[in-house]
């Protein structure tokens, strides 16, 4: 891939990360501060990081206040804590940090799947899992572009 490929390909990240990250603001400040790819890539993995701190809290609570969908509610926090320790680029020198951060995503697929298998439909939570999702999608793919 020829340098002004990789400049387009950057540029495209970047733009997709300052549109789409749930604070435009603060992931703008953020991804302007980053210098390289590398830090770009550091940067959107700790927003995710930090959403998925977030969303394992939101379904904690939503856990504490809806006693007859508990044990689905918790699973669902304890798939997200979880998640946060695939958010890193620590597979980078061997090849795999895509397929690293990939897990997290199982992991907010597997809470999906427990919600719908336990027949626990709250739209807050839905929207919440759209949400983790689209920060998750924004550190995936610069991950991605950092390891090609």
């Amino acid at each position: 891939m020829d340098s002004m490929n990789r400049v387009v390909i950057f540029s495209a990240i970047f733009l997709y990360l300052f549109l789409h990250f749930p604070s435009q603001t603060e992931a703008g400040v953020e991804l302007v501060k980053a210098s390289g790819k590398k830090a770009i890539a550091e940067k959107a993995l700790a927003v995710a990081r930090k959403e998925s701190v977030d969303t394992s809290g939101f379904f904690a609570g939503l856990a504490r206040r809806n006693p007859a969908s508990k044990a689905v509610l918790q699973k669902c926090a304890a798939e997200f804590k979880e998640a946060v320790q695939f958010l890193n680029l620590r597979g980078l020198e061997g090849g795999t940090a895509s397929l690293d951060v990939h897990y997290a995503l199982d992991d907010a697929e597997s809470c999906r799947s427990a919600l719908s298998s336990g027949h626990v439909h709250i739209r807050s939570a839905t929207a919440r899992i759209q949400k983790w999702k689209t920060v998750y999608n924004a550190a995936e793919a610069a991950v991605i572009a950092l390891e090609n």
